[in-house]
């Protein structure tokens, strides 16, 4: 549980650029409508500083906008217009974020509690206005929302001068699922059985946020055993998704034959996921309270080999990348993210660590079996793709060890399911996924089933940072920064 230090609207500027100043940052923005329980609305303002500092203001109608001290929260306040029609006022930009007006009525906020969930009639109420830039000899080129092959939707409006790129606006949400409206009413494995599922590629270590926050909750205490599991397959999550990563890397600047090798070990983790968890994204792996994984002898075995052979092929592609002229002239430079811009922004995962932040849920937040041992967290000044790459080179080398060292000591002992349950309680979980920290806020009603749930990808905050990486490249570099951060559409989008 945490405790939360009620603001007025007159406070929140001080309070707000007082932990800022000491080296705070923004890690979500929730909004709930608690007018049934005598609370008005709530917006909770959650930042990391020595643990995390929760501030609560009530709301009735306006709220004041924070953006212009923490740009970070450009798009949580955006995204609190849309969905509870709260105003926050002085804000600079007053477009829709999610629910375009070109299709949707903007009287209807759908996490208000006196939402229905009727699906409106879809017809034009607006148009969406993109940023313009103006002057001679100045182009534009659109890329999306419809991509080539499997890539979800996203629509890229880049404005060039020649080759070089002076300004990129992104424009998402294009499938927004409703995930938080339909959890609301599920009991808590209901619940887990959809939060999983929110980016498949990233399914365990959203679930153990989402864990974290509800065990908590229910007051249940863990078994040494199911920690350390749990902390296996996080690892073993965050080291296919780097693999595939680097592979792409090399596939955009033209070498498929270390891509394909990368792609062929990639194939070989997620079969070894299906032989211990049944699925090649581990969907399922937990229940409330435990695993539902057996890892033993056989199971160890060919753990130990499969991460025998990615460290062989790991070390092969670095020592290529950094050998090859070709490979760093692509990565070096390019895409850069400066460290200012990071914190501004409060990015977090590979993004945050080339930028030179030193910022990793295990080590920030510890939880699980990451509590005893050492997690060491590279990091990089360059905020560059080759920065990026780097980072994730090392990061599948700490993976392995800490594997390793997860199976060698795993415990045999018993947790504690006290089932408690106080009503319209809240907490918050945190993971760090191979993208970096997921978040998740979680207020259960009386019947211990979901009375608010929200989730706040480590895309949502790290996808406006692109459009600063760009700045000065040439347009032909944009698929190579945009898989140097490899963000996710569908856990941006719920």
């Amino acid at each position: 549980m945490y405790l939360e230090e009620e603001i007025s609207e007159t406070e929140i500027y001080g309070k707000v650029e007082s932990i800022i100043k000491k080296g705070g940052y923004l890690l979500s923005m929730v909004c709930s409508d608690e007018r049934a329980l005598g609370e008005d609305f709530v917006i909770r303002y959650f930042f990391r500083e020595e643990g995390i500092k929760v501030l609560k203001l009530r709301v009735e109608s306006k709220f004041p906008s924070i953006t212009s001290l923490c740009p970070a929260a450009k798009n949580y306040e955006r995204e609190i217009r849309d969905m509870f029609g709260l105003v926050p006022e002085g804000h600079p930009d007053s477009r829709s974020l999610m629910l375009y007006p070109e299709n949707w009525d903007p009287s209807i906020h759908p996490l208000r509690k006196d939402y229905d969930g009727k699906k409106p009639e879809f017809k034009k109420h607006g148009t969406y206005r993109y940023k313009e830039v103006s002057g001679e000899g100045i182009n534009k080129i659109l890329v999306g929302p419809v991509h080539a092959g499997i890539i979800e939707p996203g629509h890229f409006r880049f404005s060039l001068a020649g080759e070089a790129i002076l300004q990129l606006e992104i424009r998402h949400f294009w499938k927004h699922r409703g995930v938080e409206k339909v959890c609301e009413g599920k009991n808590p494995e209901e619940a887990l059985k959809i939060v999983s599922r929110i980016s498949g590629d990233n399914a365990v270590n959203i679930s153990l946020a989402y864990l974290n926050a509800v065990e908590t909750l229910l007051g249940i205490k863990l078994s040494q055993r199911v920690s350390y599991l749990r902390c296996v397959l996080a690892e073993l999550e965050r080291i296919w998704n780097h693999v595939r990563d680097l592979g792409w890397l090399f596939m955009d600047i033209g070498f498929p034959l270390p891509a394909q090798h990368l792609f062929s070990v990639q194939e070989q983790l997620m079969r070894l996921n299906k032989v211990i968890t049944g699925h090649r994204f581990m969907f399922d792996a937990f229940s409330i309270g435990g695993v539902n994984v057996k890892i033993e002898g056989e199971e160890k075995r060919l753990i130990d080999k499969m991460l025998t052979l990615v460290e062989k092929e790991t070390k092969e592609v670095e020592r290529f990348a950094i050998e090859t002229p070709s490979v760093r002239d692509r990565f070096e430079t390019t895409g850069r993210i400066f460290r200012k811009t990071a914190m501004e922004l409060s990015l977090c995962g590979v993004c945050a660590r080339a930028s030179g932040l030193k910022r990793d849920t295990r080590v920030e937040l510890p939880y699980l079996a990451y509590k005893d041992f050492d997690v060491n967290i590279p990091i990089s000044e360059q905020g560059d793709v080759m920065a990026r790459f780097m980072i994730r080179v090392e990061e599948i080398y700490q993976s392995i060890n800490l594997v390793r060292s997860f199976l060698e000591n795993l415990p045999n002992d018993k947790g504690e399911k006290q089932n408690l349950l106080f009503p319209y309680s809240w907490s918050v979980g945190n993971a760090e996924t191979p993208r970096g920290n997921a978040f998740f806020f979680v207020m259960l009603d009386e019947k211990g089933n979901i009375y608010r749930l929200k989730y706040t990808d480590p895309s949502f905050r790290n996808w406006p940072a692109i459009q600063y990486a760009v700045l000065g490249d040439i347009i032909a570099d944009f698929p190579l920064v945009n898989k140097s951060m490899n963000l996710s559409y569908s856990g941006n989008d719920l």
